[in-house]
């Protein structure tokens, strides 16, 4: 899988249904890992939360195929 670059996101369009599919929640987490999740973004060019994000789908999709 390709790295996401900060062009990728910035070719998009918001999905006018995004609302409607996505939950907002928040979930604590430590300062230690909030930045390792910042320092991939800053590689990245992308926010923190996009990177949190990708990576909740990513081993949401892991769980998925292991039940």
């Amino acid at each position: 899988m390709r790295e996401l670059t900060a062009d990728d996101f910035k070719k998009g369009i918001k999905n006018p249904f995004f609302d409607k599919l996505c939950r907002k929640i928040v979930v604590a987490i430590s300062h230690e890992n909030y930045a390792i999740y910042e320092s991939i973004a800053k590689k990245r060019g992308v926010t923190p939360e996009m990177v949190m994000q990708r990576c909740l789908d990513e081993y949401a999709k892991i769980l998925d195929e292991h039940e």
